[in-house]
């Protein structure tokens, strides 16, 4: 393996920085798809209650992102720029886990802030830097898609991993219930926290981005107002936002509309949701090689109309119920999954270099900070005006006993909310000017002899 900056890193380099999505997905899929409803019912902070704290906190979140981004441009270290504030996130993230993931019965309000504040800020250091690091280790437009797809493929076995716990355990007979499910994923994020940290921070250079010279030591404004004039990054935040919106509406409400619309068990539940993670990982490549074939963007349009698709087939499928007619809907759904997060990734990284060709800034702490607080916006909206619809409009309460009405306005938030998301997405999609063209202007102008690309 090389260092050598012109020369593409290898694969088992890029699996070495792909693994840090392992604790990562430890983070976005319980919190998505479990710790809301185990807070919620099982802890006893009641729905409404629990969509509000979830929706303050990545609030919350928004403001703390461009510190943190602005932390990883400015300080530097002798391991070089983003290897300390991984290390460093890990003992911050590691903490928090433990109590977030293994709370007890009866737990309020304040235990549920507190931890989860310290929990955020230590997820957002983690994933800031990471993110932060491809700009500088990716060499073009199509292997920024390279880093951010291995990304995905290892942060969607993760998740597979963690959602065999349910199935598992109930077809071994364990009947530990959500909250001993939760706290085994808790413990499979403690101990991959710092293995992955250590993988990552060994055997990955940690280098300055192409065309930075160092402009970015320095703490202003400007930049951080810039980052949301860019026209550019405006379209990907917009997209972020509404894709991350769509995808916080069902990952919320999976487990509700499994187990009332579609009578299912968890171990049910978490069978198709592992289908759905697979398929998002087989998907994937097709999604990057029509990128590469076509732009990013056209590629983002056709994957979030996929999934606008999807939801009609989740509609129409609520009516049978069933593990089969919810395995369909999963089937479409999860094949359009991982390409709108991947592409935007890699979209962000051109957009980085674009900047830092003009300026001489390296500012992908600052930009990754943005795009990562437009998708924590959407998911703060998702959880927050989700829920109050579901229980001050729909009427359904899963601590209740629900008429056919509700359950059936469970549905319809699941199934129009994000449907019509995706839909936005792909019109706003149609409209990003950035192209595979001005990303080779833009390459040449910082090498005249262009990257030496090697595999």
């Amino acid at each position: 393996m090389t260092d050598a900056p012109a020369k593409r890193l290898s694969l088992p380099r890029v699996l070495a920085f792909s693994s840090l999505s392992l604790p990562l997905a430890g983070v976005g899929l319980p919190v998505g798809v479990y710790l809301a409803p185990l807070y919620a019912r099982e802890v006893g902070l009641g729905l409404e209650l629990t969509g509000i704290l979830f929706m303050l906190l990545r609030f919350w979140d928004i403001f703390t992102d461009p510190v943190m981004g602005y932390l990883v441009d400015r300080y530097r270290s002798p391991w070089g720029r983003v290897r300390h504030w991984v290390v460093l996130s890990v003992p911050i993230l590691g903490l928090a886990t433990y109590f977030v993931y293994m709370p007890s019965v009866g737990e309020g309000p304040a235990y549920f802030v507190g931890w989860m504040l310290l929990f955020y800020i230590g997820f957002t250091l983690l994933q800031t830097a990471r993110s932060a690091w491809v700009p500088a280790i990716a060499l073009d437009y199509d292997d920024r898609s390279r880093f951010f797809q291995w990304a995905e493929i290892i942060s969607v076995l993760s998740m597979l991993a963690l959602l065999a716990i349910p199935a598992v355990l109930e077809l071994a007979g364990f009947g530990i219930g959500r909250m001993g499910q939760v706290a085994v994923m808790g413990w499979v994020l403690l101990f991959s926290l710092p293995l992955t940290a250590f993988l990552a921070c060994t055997f990955v250079p940690d280098e300055a981005v192409r065309g930075d010279k160092g402009a970015a030591q320095k703490f202003r404004l400007r930049p951080f107002i810039a980052a949301l004039g860019n026209k550019y990054l405006g379209h990907i935040l917009l997209l972020e936002l509404l894709t991350g919106t769509a995808i916080a509406v069902t990952s919320a409400n999976y487990l509700f509309v499994a187990e009332f619309v579609f009578g299912l068990s968890d171990g049910m539940s978490s069978l198709i949701l592992m289908f759905f993670f697979l398929m998002a990982v087989c998907a994937l490549p097709f999604w990057l090689k029509l990128a590469a074939r076509t732009e990013k963007s056209v590629a983002f349009k056709i994957a979030v109309l996929t999934s606008f698709c999807s939801f009609i087939i989740y509609y129409i499928a609520g009516q049978v119920g069933g593990f089969w007619p919810l395995f369909i809907g999963a089937f479409f759904n999860g094949a359009a999954f991982s390409a709108p997060i991947v592409l935007t990734r890699s979209m962000t990284a051109d957009v980085v270099e674009w900047q830092a060709s003009r300026t001489g800034e390296n500012r992908s702490g600052i930009y990754y900070a943005a795009v990562t607080s437009a998708y924590k916006v959407g998911n703060s909206l998702a959880f927050g005006v989700g829920y109050l619809i579901l229980g001050q409009i729909a009427g359904f309460h899963p601590t209740q006993d629900n008429s056919p009405e509700a359950i059936q306005g469970l549905l319809l938030v699941f199934c129009v909310l994000p449907g019509a998301l995706y839909l936005l997405a792909a019109l706003a999609a149609s409209r990003y000017p950035f192209n595979r063209a001005m990303q080779q202007e833009i390459s040449k102008s910082l090498d005249p002899r262009g990257p030496e690309v090697l595999d």
